[in-house]
C-alpha cells in the first residue's frame, strides 16, 4: 500500500510495517443483513473524525430497510470490565447516527476488551439492542469483569446479561429473515471446550418514529 513501507512511530514497540490505511471503514451488504465496519483508530476509547461520522450517518440512512443492520467497531460502547471500560466517544458516534436517521442497529459488535460480554440497552420500544464484546479470541491476559449478570451501569442504564472472562473462545452468529441468534464456545485453561452464552434477537429492521427522543447512550 506504500511506495516506501516503514514502521510508523505510533506503533511504539511493535516492529510491524504499516499499511497506508489510517481510517478503514466499509459496508458489506448481504441478502439478510447489512454490516457496517467502523475502524475507530488507536487512542484509548477510540477516535473518529468528522468524515467518518458523516459516512457512518449516511450508511445508516441508506441501508436497505428490508433486512437487519449490524454495526461492528473496535472499541466497545459499553463494557463492565476492570481494565478498559466503555467508550463515550463511540456512544456519541452511534447516538448521532441514530438521531439523524432514526435507524437502530439490530446488533452492535466490538472487541478491544479481552473477554466476552453481552449487554443490552433500551433504545427502541420494539425491544433491547444487544451490544456484544467478543475479545477473548486468544490474547493471554483476559480482562476481569467487575459486575454480575443483571447489573446495570449507573451512567448509561445498560444491562449486563452475560460475561465470561475466565475462558478463551469465539462466537458463532446465525442470521435469517426473522432472527439473529448466537452461541459462544468457551475453552478453559485445560483446553476443554463447552457451550457458553446463547441468545436470539429480532432481525427485523428497527426504525424510530421519533429519533430525536433517543436517550443519551
Amino acid at each position: 500500500m506504500q511506495a516506501h513501507p516503514d514502521v510508523d512511530p505510533i506503533s511504539k514497540d511493535s516492529p510491524r510495517v504499516q499499511l497506508n490505511l489510517p481510517n478503514v471503514y466499509w459496508t458489506l451488504i448481504t441478502p439478510l443483513a447489512t454490516i457496517i465496519g467502523m475502524y475507530t483508530n488507536v487512542p484509548e476509547g477510540g477516535s473518529i473524525d468528522s468524515t467518518q461520522q458523516q459516512w457512518l450517518t449516511n450508511e445508516f440512512a441508506t441501508a436497505p430497510t428490508d433486512r437487519a443492520l449490524i454495526l461492528a467497531l473496535h472499541h466497545p460502547i459499553y463494557s463492565f470490565d476492570v481494565y478498559h471500560s466503555g467508550s463515550s466517544k463511540m456512544a456519541d458516534a452511534l447516538e448521532n447516527a441514530i438521531r439523524d436517521t432514526g435507524r437502530v442497529p439490530n446488533l452492535v459488535l466490538s472487541g478491544h476488551v479481552h473477554d466476552y460480554q453481552r449487554i443490552e440497552q433500551a433504545i427502541s420500544p420494539d425491544g433491547p439492542t444487544p451490544f456484544i464484546v467478543t475479545g477473548n479470541g486468544g490474547y493471554h491476559n483476559l480482562h476481569a469483569v467487575h459486575s454480575s449478570p443483571g447489573d446495570i451501569a449507573p451512567d448509561s442504564g445498560a444491562v449486563l446479561k452475560y460475561a465470561d472472562y475466565k475462558s478463551w473462545g469465539f462466537m458463532t452468529l446465525t442470521i435469517d429473515q426473522n432472527t439473529i441468534s448466537g452461541v459462544t464456545t468457551q475453552i478453559d485453561r485445560q483446553g476443554v471446550a463447552s457451550q457458553g452464552d446463547t441468545f436470539s434477537y429480532s432481525a427485523h429492521p428497527v426504525v424510530l418514529a421519533q429519533p430525536k427522543s433517543v436517550p443519551t447512550l
